[in-house]
Protein backbone atom coordinates (compact mmCIF):
# COMPACT_ATOMS: atom_id res chain seq x y z
CA UNK A 1 0.00 0.00 0.00
CA UNK A 2 1.05 3.38 -0.91
CA UNK A 3 2.57 5.89 1.71
CA UNK A 4 0.02 8.28 2.58
CA UNK A 5 -0.53 10.39 5.92
CA UNK A 6 -3.81 10.73 7.74
CA UNK A 7 -4.47 14.28 6.07
CA UNK A 8 -3.80 12.81 2.39
CA UNK A 9 -6.30 9.66 3.85
CA UNK A 10 -9.01 12.10 5.09
CA UNK A 11 -8.86 14.46 1.64
CA UNK A 12 -9.26 11.30 -0.61
CA UNK A 13 -12.18 10.44 1.70
CA UNK A 14 -14.00 13.87 1.16
CA UNK A 15 -13.92 12.76 -2.47
CA UNK A 16 -14.89 9.03 -2.34
CA UNK A 17 -18.04 10.75 0.25
CA UNK A 18 -19.68 13.68 -1.54
CA UNK A 19 -22.77 13.73 0.21
CA UNK A 20 -21.47 14.39 3.41
CA UNK A 21 -22.11 17.56 4.62
CA UNK A 22 -18.92 20.58 4.86
CA UNK A 23 -19.48 21.02 7.88
CA UNK A 24 -18.73 17.45 8.58
CA UNK A 25 -15.81 17.40 6.55
CA UNK A 26 -14.65 20.51 8.61
CA UNK A 27 -14.70 18.44 12.18
CA UNK A 28 -12.83 15.72 9.77
CA UNK A 29 -9.68 18.43 10.17
CA UNK A 30 -10.27 19.75 13.59
CA UNK A 31 -10.39 15.83 14.31
CA UNK A 32 -7.01 14.78 12.59
CA UNK A 33 -5.33 18.43 13.23
CA UNK A 34 -2.60 16.74 15.82
CA UNK A 35 -2.14 13.21 13.73
CA UNK A 36 -2.53 15.24 10.33
CA UNK A 37 0.81 14.40 9.12
CA UNK A 38 2.41 11.03 10.71
CA UNK A 39 1.64 8.30 8.31
CA UNK A 40 -1.65 6.01 8.31
CA UNK A 41 0.42 2.75 8.76
CA UNK A 42 2.14 4.50 11.54
CA UNK A 43 -0.97 5.41 13.70
CA UNK A 44 -0.64 2.23 16.08
CA UNK A 45 -2.16 1.92 19.26
CA UNK A 46 0.38 3.65 20.99
CA UNK A 47 0.37 7.00 18.71
CA UNK A 48 -3.78 6.65 19.93
CA UNK A 49 -3.01 6.42 23.54
CA UNK A 50 -0.97 10.01 22.43
CA UNK A 51 -3.64 11.41 21.08
CA UNK A 52 -6.09 10.74 23.79
CA UNK A 53 -3.68 11.97 26.43
CA UNK A 54 -3.30 15.61 24.63
CA UNK A 55 -7.25 15.40 23.86
CA UNK A 56 -7.87 15.22 26.95
CA UNK A 57 -5.75 18.29 28.19
CA UNK A 58 -7.07 20.03 25.24
CA UNK A 59 -10.63 19.80 25.46
CA UNK A 60 -13.72 18.59 27.42
CA UNK A 61 -14.81 15.40 27.67
CA UNK A 62 -17.98 15.59 25.32
CA UNK A 63 -15.40 16.85 22.32
CA UNK A 64 -12.97 14.28 23.22
CA UNK A 65 -15.54 11.48 22.79
CA UNK A 66 -17.09 13.47 19.74
CA UNK A 67 -13.51 13.63 17.97
CA UNK A 68 -12.13 10.07 19.16
CA UNK A 69 -15.79 8.77 17.07
CA UNK A 70 -14.82 10.49 14.04
CA UNK A 71 -11.67 9.04 13.94
CA UNK A 72 -12.94 5.80 14.43
CA UNK A 73 -15.34 6.03 11.41
CA UNK A 74 -12.33 7.72 8.97
CA UNK A 75 -10.53 4.47 9.80
CA UNK A 76 -13.80 2.48 9.22
CA UNK A 77 -14.38 4.46 5.57
CA UNK A 78 -10.45 4.13 4.44
CA UNK A 79 -10.93 0.45 5.07
CA UNK A 80 -13.94 0.12 3.25
CA UNK A 81 -12.64 2.05 0.22
CA UNK A 82 -9.27 -0.22 0.34
CA UNK A 83 -7.58 3.13 1.73
CA UNK A 84 -5.86 1.64 4.23
CA UNK A 85 -5.83 -2.27 5.57
CA UNK A 86 -5.26 -3.05 8.91
CA UNK A 87 -6.87 -2.72 12.63
CA UNK A 88 -8.75 0.02 13.63
CA UNK A 89 -6.71 1.55 16.67
CA UNK A 90 -9.42 4.17 17.82
CA UNK A 91 -11.92 1.26 18.48
CA UNK A 92 -12.96 1.22 21.99
CA UNK A 93 -10.93 4.52 22.83
CA UNK A 94 -13.85 6.69 23.84
CA UNK A 95 -14.85 3.78 26.23
CA UNK A 96 -16.52 5.49 29.20
CA UNK A 97 -16.41 9.39 28.05
CA UNK A 98 -19.99 10.45 27.71
CA UNK A 99 -21.23 13.65 25.85
CA UNK A 100 -22.98 16.37 28.04
CA UNK A 101 -26.25 16.86 26.19
CA UNK A 102 -28.49 19.55 27.18
CA UNK A 103 -31.31 20.71 25.56
CA UNK A 104 -31.68 24.40 24.26
CA UNK A 105 -34.09 26.38 26.10
CA UNK A 106 -37.70 26.49 24.89
CA UNK A 107 -38.92 30.54 24.37
CA UNK A 108 -42.34 31.54 23.38
CA UNK A 109 -42.97 33.85 20.37
CA UNK A 110 -42.75 36.85 22.50
CA UNK A 111 -38.86 36.19 23.30
CA UNK A 112 -38.10 36.31 19.54
CA UNK A 113 -39.68 40.05 18.73
CA UNK A 114 -36.69 41.19 17.22
CA UNK A 115 -36.90 38.64 14.51
CA UNK A 116 -40.70 38.69 13.66
CA UNK A 117 -40.08 40.10 10.10
CA UNK A 118 -36.90 38.46 9.29
CA UNK A 119 -38.40 35.53 7.21
CA UNK A 120 -35.64 32.84 7.72
CA UNK A 121 -37.03 32.92 11.36
CA UNK A 122 -40.46 32.91 10.95
CA UNK A 123 -39.97 30.39 8.28
CA UNK A 124 -37.82 28.26 10.46
CA UNK A 125 -40.34 28.72 13.75
CA UNK A 126 -43.14 27.65 11.29
CA UNK A 127 -41.39 24.60 9.55
CA UNK A 128 -38.79 22.73 11.83
CA UNK A 129 -36.14 23.06 9.29
CA UNK A 130 -32.61 23.17 10.03
CA UNK A 131 -31.39 26.53 9.39
CA UNK A 132 -28.70 24.73 6.39
CA UNK A 133 -31.38 23.24 4.77
CA UNK A 134 -33.34 26.54 4.41
CA UNK A 135 -30.81 29.29 3.88
CA UNK A 136 -29.18 26.60 0.92
CA UNK A 137 -32.45 25.80 -0.68
CA UNK A 138 -32.07 26.47 -4.71
CA UNK A 139 -35.40 29.03 -5.33
CA UNK A 140 -36.65 26.32 -7.85
CA UNK A 141 -37.24 23.59 -4.92
CA UNK A 142 -39.78 26.22 -2.97
CA UNK A 143 -42.68 25.81 -4.74
CA UNK A 144 -45.32 28.63 -3.66
CA UNK A 145 -47.74 28.20 -6.13
CA UNK A 146 -48.71 24.40 -6.10
CA UNK A 147 -52.16 23.63 -4.57
CA UNK A 148 -50.36 22.72 -1.49
CA UNK A 149 -47.21 25.01 -1.16
CA UNK A 150 -43.94 23.24 0.16
CA UNK A 151 -40.08 23.28 -0.07
CA UNK A 152 -38.56 20.33 -1.45
CA UNK A 153 -35.67 19.60 0.39
CA UNK A 154 -33.62 17.25 -1.81
CA UNK A 155 -29.24 16.81 -2.02
CA UNK A 156 -27.91 20.04 -3.69
CA UNK A 157 -24.43 20.77 -4.70
CA UNK A 158 -24.36 24.12 -2.45
CA UNK A 159 -24.21 21.38 0.83
CA UNK A 160 -25.16 17.88 1.75
CA UNK A 161 -28.07 17.03 3.92
CA UNK A 162 -27.37 15.41 7.73
CA UNK A 163 -29.52 11.79 6.75
CA UNK A 164 -31.92 10.18 4.37
CA UNK A 165 -34.53 11.20 6.44
CA UNK A 166 -33.49 14.94 5.25
CA UNK A 167 -34.95 14.29 2.21
CA UNK A 168 -38.73 15.36 2.31
CA UNK A 169 -41.32 17.46 1.36
CA UNK A 170 -41.84 20.48 4.07
CA UNK A 171 -45.70 21.69 3.64
CA UNK A 172 -45.28 25.67 4.16
CA UNK A 173 -47.58 27.06 7.03
CA UNK A 174 -50.13 29.83 6.10
CA UNK A 175 -48.51 32.01 8.41
CA UNK A 176 -44.90 31.82 7.02
CA UNK A 177 -45.92 31.72 3.47
CA UNK A 178 -46.24 35.55 3.04
CA UNK A 179 -42.50 34.90 3.79
CA UNK A 180 -41.54 32.99 1.41
CA UNK A 181 -40.97 35.24 -1.27
CA UNK A 182 -38.43 37.18 0.77
CA UNK A 183 -36.01 34.47 1.62
CA UNK A 184 -32.58 35.05 0.02
CA UNK A 185 -30.31 32.05 -1.23
CA UNK A 186 -27.21 31.84 0.50
CA UNK A 187 -24.23 30.88 -1.78
CA UNK A 188 -22.08 30.91 1.47
CA UNK A 189 -20.09 27.35 2.17
CA UNK A 190 -21.93 26.40 5.29
CA UNK A 191 -25.27 27.97 3.97
CA UNK A 192 -26.83 29.97 7.41
CA UNK A 193 -23.90 29.73 9.35
CA UNK A 194 -23.57 33.35 9.99
CA UNK A 195 -26.99 34.02 9.86
CA UNK A 196 -27.51 31.81 12.89
CA UNK A 197 -24.50 33.00 14.88
CA UNK A 198 -25.73 36.30 14.76
CA UNK A 199 -29.45 35.65 15.57
CA UNK A 200 -27.74 33.41 18.84
CA UNK A 201 -25.66 36.43 19.37
CA UNK A 202 -28.01 39.29 19.07
CA UNK A 203 -30.90 36.98 21.38
CA UNK A 204 -28.00 36.60 24.20
CA UNK A 205 -28.75 32.65 23.50
CA UNK A 206 -25.71 30.32 24.84
CA UNK A 207 -23.46 28.62 22.33
CA UNK A 208 -24.36 26.08 20.12
CA UNK A 209 -28.29 27.03 20.74
CA UNK A 210 -28.69 29.94 18.27
CA UNK A 211 -31.24 28.74 15.34
CA UNK A 212 -30.99 24.94 16.63
CA UNK A 213 -33.03 26.59 19.49
CA UNK A 214 -36.45 27.15 16.63
CA UNK A 215 -36.45 23.62 15.87
CA UNK A 216 -36.14 22.59 19.83
CA UNK A 217 -39.27 24.95 19.91
CA UNK A 218 -40.83 23.75 16.75
CA UNK A 219 -40.47 19.94 17.95
CA UNK A 220 -41.86 21.25 21.53
CA UNK A 221 -45.04 23.07 19.96
CA UNK A 222 -46.38 20.02 18.03
CA UNK A 223 -45.53 17.75 20.88
CA UNK A 224 -47.92 20.11 22.62
CA UNK A 225 -50.75 19.87 20.00
CA UNK A 226 -50.25 16.04 20.51
CA UNK A 227 -49.44 15.44 16.77
CA UNK A 228 -47.29 12.20 16.52
CA UNK A 229 -43.90 11.51 16.53
CA UNK A 230 -44.20 10.19 13.31
CA UNK A 231 -45.34 12.88 11.67
CA UNK A 232 -42.95 15.29 14.02
CA UNK A 233 -40.14 13.45 12.34
CA UNK A 234 -41.15 13.38 8.44
CA UNK A 235 -41.21 17.22 9.12
CA UNK A 236 -38.43 17.95 10.53
CA UNK A 237 -36.24 14.70 9.17
CA UNK A 238 -35.72 12.75 11.94
CA UNK A 239 -34.45 9.63 11.52
CA UNK A 240 -37.59 6.99 12.11
CA UNK A 241 -37.18 4.96 14.61
CA UNK A 242 -38.70 1.22 15.13
CA UNK A 243 -39.01 -0.93 11.69
CA UNK A 244 -43.01 0.16 11.55
CA UNK A 245 -41.86 3.54 10.91
CA UNK A 246 -39.85 2.67 7.89
CA UNK A 247 -42.85 1.25 5.91
CA UNK A 248 -45.29 2.84 4.43
CA UNK A 249 -46.26 6.31 2.74
CA UNK A 250 -46.91 9.73 3.20
CA UNK A 251 -49.12 12.22 1.48
CA UNK A 252 -48.40 16.07 1.54
CA UNK A 253 -51.84 16.51 2.34
CA UNK A 254 -51.57 14.84 5.51
CA UNK A 255 -48.44 15.96 6.42
CA UNK A 256 -50.12 19.41 5.74
CA UNK A 257 -53.24 19.11 8.10
CA UNK A 258 -50.61 18.19 11.22
CA UNK A 259 -48.40 21.37 10.32
CA UNK A 260 -51.16 23.64 10.18
CA UNK A 261 -52.07 22.37 13.65
CA UNK A 262 -49.92 25.13 14.97
CA UNK A 263 -50.92 28.82 15.31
Amino acid sequence: MEQMNVQEMTDRLKVRYKRISPATKLLWDKSIKYIADIDVKDVDDDVAADYLEYAEEAWGESTVKCRVGILKGLWNKASRKKLYKGENPWLELDDGLEIARREPTVHPWEFYEYYHNDPYFVCLWYSGMRIGELAGIYPENIYVDAPIPYFDVKYQENRGLKNKASIRQVPIHRNALPYVEQLYFSKAKNPGTSWSENFGRNLGLPKGDAAHSIRHSFITRMRALDVHEYWIDRLTGHARKGETARYGSYDLQSLNEQLQKLQ
